[in-house]
């Protein structure tokens, strides 16, 4: 395999990779909305006639703790400097994590690709801030490093996310449907001729929030959430929430929980496993609405863990629901951006206008040369 560097007139930088040769290797760095730790997948992949396929070849999970876990959480109240300097520590910190991956799986990788942590994202003002700095990663690891694939989205009057509808047509185009349980639940449809895709309510980022008032950091299996009842003024008022009558392209962030979610639990106030009864029974129910009749639909993320939410999902769908064996459960986020990143490479459309409603499609990513 080999890169391209052709240098044009102002000084841009186009990168090729060569796809005749060999299989390219990426590392897909994900740290969702959570930001409780730093999903790491080294991933091989390949196009054959005109079929992209991929391996995953290592995996691992590192969780975020101490000062850095601390400062992520109050990120959105910090002076400039802070953020600047937190950037610089989280970056460092995919650095350090990326070189031990590395060097424990005694593999050679040809790029990273690198999501960061979401601090600010308010589109239809045209903001998003996500830190973790590329050129520090690439510095570090002394790797390519594509990063930062919302911001041309959403400079093209777009939503910035989600990002990973493309992906999943081309790698797991078996599904119709492909579901991710993360911080907020997005839903993704895939279809050669026409992808879509839009966030469809919170998720884990409620539950955790509620779950850590017991003193635990997630509902394990949503055990305590089958323990409670259901707090009907609140589901109501949940499921009547202007995002819900939206029209896709829509997106959701932590922005949107503070104004909207974050009173309505404050006026209802009771007691946690009713709080985690009726969120899960609220977010169960709106993926009913969203999730067509028919067709086979892919469930990942870590609320893929959750057999209660996985049970109401079920029974509020006809659709033939998949939960993956192994590793793809938790990793196939990282996946897609490492897939992201060969796009990005190869200099292919990334992002598409008809999942973000953005002006046009596009081709995502800064890109840090190693």
């Amino acid at each position: 395999m080999y890169i391209v560097f052709t240098v044009l007139l102002f000084g841009s930088t186009k990168v090729a990779f060569d796809l005749n040769t060999t299989p390219i290797t990426g590392i897909g760095l994900m740290c969702g909305t959570s930001h409780d730790a730093l999903d790491i997948a080294g991933v091989e992949f390949e196009m054959n006639s005109g079929v992209w396929s991929y391996r995953l070849l290592a995996s691992r999970t590192i969780p975020l703790r101490g000062n850095l876990l601390k400062d992520l959480d109050r990120s959105t109240s910090m002076s400039g400097l802070e953020l600047a300097t937190l950037d610089f520590q989280f970056a460092s910190f995919c650095a350090e994590s990326v070189n031990v991956f590395i060097a424990e799986e005694d593999a050679k990788y040809d790029f990273i690709a690198s999501h960061g942590v979401t601090i600010f994202h308010d589109p239809d003002n045209g903001i998003n801030m996500q830190i973790g700095s590329g050129a520090i990663i690439s510095s570090l690891t002394r790797l390519t490093v594509v990063c930062d694939f919302r911001s041309q989205d959403v400079a093209l009057s777009g939503q910035g996310a989600p990002l990973v509808p493309l992906a999943d047509a081309l790698l797991f185009s078996e599904f119709e449907y492909t579901l991710n349980l993360g911080g907020f639940a997005n839903l993704a449809k895939n279809s050669a001729s026409n992808v879509t895709g839009f966030d469809v309510s919170f998720c884990n980022l409620a539950l955790n929030f509620v779950s850590r008032q017991l003193g635990k950091p997630f509902d394990m299996n949503g055990d305590i959430a089958r323990s409670g009842q259901l707090i009907t003024s609140l589901f109501e008022a949940l499921n009547n929430l202007d995002y819900y009558n939206e029209s896709p392209p829509k997106s959701l962030g932590i922005e949107w929980m503070t104004k909207h979610l974050d009173p309505l639990l404050n006026d209802h106030s009771r007691s946690p496993k009713d709080l985690l009864f009726t969120l899960t029974e609220h977010i169960a129910t709106q993926i009913g609405i969203v999730l067509p009749v028919h067709g086979r639909c892919l469930i990942t993320g870590g609320g893929a863990h959750n057999t209660y939410l996985i049970e109401r999902i079920k029974q509020l769908t006809r659709c033939d629901v998949s939960i993956p064996d192994g590793a793809l459960i938790d990793y196939k986020e990282a996946v897609d951006f490492a897939f992201l990143g060969v796009l990005r490479l190869q200099e292919k459309t990334n992002v598409l206008s008809s999942v973000t409603g953005a002006k046009s499609d596009t081709i995502s990513g800064a890109v840090y040369i190693g």
